[in-house]
């Protein structure tokens, strides 16, 4: 495994295909991508499925911090030299107390995942439908 290399105080840099986190961890960081690319994935039924491909101003890990929930997906860096600003649930915590446009910022970024999901959702139920409705 390569090392994450620290530049300045709240910045990582990741190596392509250095994993960040893995899936089911339990965490106590997210991560805003400043540059580079990062992939989420997740196994099911022993099959690696892509979840997303985060670029920079992208936010990701914050469900550690928030709800204090193991992590729901596998974080690799997509490209060589990602650079990631780094808060734990405290830096996490006083940039929503005290910088309300970062927490309209997370704010945005989770509704904007929630409404992404439910229309996913609602395309699988048309899709399940189609399948067990009987032809006309």
């Amino acid at each position: 495994m390569t090392e994450t290399k620290p530049s300045g105080k709240f910045i990582k840099i990741y190596r392509k295909s250095e994993i960040i986190f893995k899936e089911n961890s339990l965490g106590d960081e997210m991560y805003i991508i400043c540059s580079g690319k990062v992939k989420l994935t997740t196994v099911n039924k022993g099959r690696e499925l892509v979840l997303a491909i985060l670029e920079p101003k992208e936010f990701f890990g914050e469900m550690a911090l928030i709800s204090d929930s193991p992590r729901a997906a596998t974080a690799i860096a997509e490209e060589e030299n990602t650079r990631l600003i780094v808060l734990n649930q405290a830096r996490f915590l006083y940039l929503v107390g005290q910088q309300p446009p970062f927490a309209l910022y997370i704010m945005q970024g989770l509704c904007e995942r929630l409404k992404d999901r439910w229309a996913d959702y609602l395309r699988m139920l048309a899709k399940a439908s189609e399948k067990t409705s009987p032809p006309r």
